[in-house]
């Protein structure tokens, strides 16, 4: 987390250090949650190793697989995160998982303290919003095949060892449609 926080270029070693007082470890096991629906979000986590998934149960009782996330990249339930009120997905890990987590409260104290975690926090913010335009782009302009070819470029060595049924549901296709569609990467 620390690593992220520094590429920005923003704060001074000082702020940087300010933040060892606020973040811890956490392990999750293979299934493990790291937030249930309904539950009310107090932590943003940097996934040091291992991967997360995000995900709802719609009205038929289908698990929905709406985002995953991989080493070097942030994870929370940011809408319950920001505004308090209870979580409309639950965050589960896809294999053995390795957080560096930072709570709320720890979170707005450092922006309290400097404008410098102010502007990282606004960047985070920043990210979040790209991130979920592209993901709705990517819906609405191309295939399925193009989101899997995306995700295989991106996570080659993630991609293999999700089950189908949660990459299907992320690309937005049926877990037979998926399946053609790795057929045709098998030999890259």
């Amino acid at each position: 987390m620390k690593t992220l926080f520094s590429s920005f270029n923003i704060l001074t070693e000082n702020d940087l250090n300010n933040i060892d007082s606020c973040i811890f470890e956490k392990r999750l096991k293979k299934g493990e949650y790291l937030i249930q629906q309904d539950m009310v979000s107090d932590e943003i986590a940097y996934i040091q190793k291992g991967a997360l998934r995000s995900f709802y149960i719609n009205e038929s009782g289908d698990e929905i697989t709406n985002c995953i996330t991989f080493e070097g990249e942030l994870m929370s339930a940011y809408a319950s995160f920001i505004t308090q009120l209870p979580a409309e997905d639950s965050i589960q890990a896809l294999f053995d998982t390795e957080l560096i987590v930072i709570k709320k409260k720890d979170l707005e104290k450092l922006y309290e303290e400097s404008n410098e975690w102010q502007k990282i926090g606004r960047l985070l913010a920043e990210m979040q919003y790209v991130d979920l335009e592209k993901r709705v782009a990517s819906f609405q302009k191309e295939s399925g095949s193009q989101r899997y070819e995306t995700m295989l470029k991106r996570y080659p060595n993630y991609i293999k060892y999700i089950p189908l049924r949660y990459l299907a549901s992320f690309l937005g296709v049926t877990p037979r449609h998926l399946s053609r569609i790795r057929a045709q990467y098998k030999d890259l």
